[in-house]
């Protein structure tokens, strides 16, 4: 989750750009989404501003997808075992299927109750780790038994889901469509750190934007790990460097490994993927820093639609590892 104060930084420091040039003009809307703010500029030559309209998708993905509204699809979903799902809901349903496949169990958005458990959902972190607790709930996690039929989703007794490991990335994606059918084709669209890319700012040039160190806190005078140039392409990163609880001096991530039910304890501290999707960028990122740097490495080695940029700890240093491609994004 982004702070506004963060939103603003990346996007107002590290972009700088006029709001027209001769028949363009970029617009900028900033706003509050899916418990984070967004941030989206594109470059328009009717001076059209689609706000209003993006909120109204918005809302309609939340009326789907949001786990914190109780009238929402999912909702219905993990109440009643089965719901009629739309559109929204069985997008994310099929990428998060892939996506569990593809990883071999590590990309589980049925991990819910584990996640809620330990208290990343209330904003209430648990002091004390019920280990028995956790590995009870292990009997409810598998996406496999989650089940599409045509327009309708079920789940087995007792299981819960949600998509909020790729429902930024898929809202930014929903968004970009919208714009593309406008006309748009140049904009850079942003939820929660999840970006999208598409053709070029308004001073003709690539969009370019900061991804952020991993540390605990930001230090605003060195903030920044890299800054990337990118033109049709998606970003999203993913670390345990924020989102966690501290015991006994031990800090347990809010990433989840979905074969044990515990944090993900490995080296990883912040995977950043460059996709042609933004719903898969997301999902990537969330799936590696499960995986840990050898079976991430491993995966990718055979992949040339995903790139990666790792920063992980090797003892009392941090390493990094940069695919061979993503060091073409890099300006720094």
């Amino acid at each position: 989750m982004l702070s506004l104060i963060r939103t603003l930084v990346l996007f107002f420091l590290i972009l700088s750009s006029c709001n027209s040039s001769q028949d363009k003009f970029l617009i900028t809307n900033i706003g509050k989404a899916q418990g984070t703010y967004y941030n989206i500029k594109y470059v328009s030559s009717s001076n059209i501003d689609y706000q209003n309209k993006i909120d109204s998708i918005l809302n309609k993905i939340d009326q789907s997808l949001s786990i914190y509204d109780s009238s929402s699809l999912i909702s219905q979903l993990n109440k009643d075992n089965y719901v009629v799902a739309d559109k929204y809901l069985i997008d994310v349903y099929n990428v998060a299927y892939q996506l569990f496949i593809e990883t071999d169990g590590y990309f589980d958005c049925t991990s819910y109750p584990i996640i809620n458990e330990l208290g990343f959902y209330k904003n209430k972190k648990s002091e004390y780790i019920d280990s028995l607790k956790i590995i009870k709930l292990l009997n409810y996690v598998g996406f496999d038994k989650v089940k599409l039929d045509t327009n309708s989703i079920s789940l087995p007794d007792n299981y819960s889901i949600d998509f909020n490991a790729i429902a930024q990335g898929y809202t930014v994606d929903v968004i970009g469509h919208f714009l593309t059918s406008k006309n748009i084709n140049d904009y850079l669209i942003e939820i929660g750190g999840e970006l999208l890319a598409k053709g070029k700012n308004i001073n003709s040039n690539n969009w370019v934007v900061g991804v952020e160190k991993p540390n605990d806190k930001i230090d605003f005078t060195d903030r920044f790990q890299f800054v990337v140039s990118l033109e049709n392409k998606s970003l999203a990163t993913s670390g345990s460097y924020r989102n966690y609880i501290e015991k006994d001096n031990i800090k347990y991530s809010h990433i989840i490994n979905p074969k044990t039910g515990f944090s993900s304890l490995n080296s990883l501290l912040s995977v950043t993927v460059i996709h042609e999707d933004c719903i898969y960028a997301d999902a990537y990122a969330t799936a590696f820093m499960a995986m840990g740097l050898e079976k991430t490495l491993e995966f990718i080695s055979n992949r040339d639609d995903i790139d990666i940029f790792l920063i992980y700890s090797n003892g009392s240093k941090l390493e990094t590892y940069s695919s061979d491609y993503f060091k073409n994004y890099i300006l720094n």
